[in-house]
């Protein structure tokens, strides 16, 4: 029993010693990122045309360069994530973002410029904010807020499945609202005797 759990071992450090760990910061241009087989991404500003995400990667996206749609740069053009890899943004600029097989897309901020789509009924996408179009009819734009009070608007497009029965809305409450709710709590411990 001990030779399979040191076997196991093994293979999981050997399969980990492959993965390759990519830090863009502001100013860093890339023709674009591959990420396989548990490679990592921190993405702090910088430029990508393209984004690939597969093999249980995993990436946090924190801010990007300005996308400048005139002039071809900037941000990040096309983003693929798929097999089992995730993705986390919290902010920065981007004009197409596909997801894929077993994959899962956290949206905490930022702004996609052309479009969102899921393809597969395995994937997942987690949208964080508040005043949410829960709504959306066919042609317009998925709309709300991020947590921190900026508005967004997503257009999705629908290939085999439709991407927003794939969406999970994750509300959190508006800062007015919480700042309400403190001010109430503190009424009524000043009510108590």
């Amino acid at each position: 029993m001990k030779k399979i759990i040191v076997i196991l071992m093994l293979f999981v450090m050997a399969t980990r010693a492959w993965a390759v760990d990519y830090e863009v910061t502001w100013g860093d241009d890339s023709p674009g990122l591959d990420l396989r087989d548990y490679d990592t991404l921190l993405m702090t500003g910088g430029t990508a045309y393209y984004l690939n995400m597969g093999g249980w990667s995993t990436g946090v996206i924190e801010d990007t360069d300005p996308l400048n749609i005139a002039g071809g740069d900037g941000g990040i053009w096309d983003i693929d994530v798929s097999a089992y890899s995730e993705l986390t943004i919290n902010d920065g600029e981007f004009f197409d973002i596909v997801c894929d097989d077993y994959s899962t897309l956290n949206l905490h901020g930022g702004q996609i410029f052309n479009s969102l789509e899921i393809e597969h009924l395995t994937t997942w996408v987690h949208i964080f904010g508040y005043g949410f179009n829960n709504d959306p009819f066919m042609g317009s734009p998925l709309t709300g807020f991020w947590s921190g009070g900026t508005p967004f608007s997503i257009n999705l497009v629908d290939d085999t499945i439709s991407t927003y029965d794939q969406i999970v809305f994750h509300e959190i409450p508006e800062p007015a609202s919480i700042i309400l709710l403190g001010l109430g709590g503190l009424l009524l411990r000043k009510r108590k005797p």
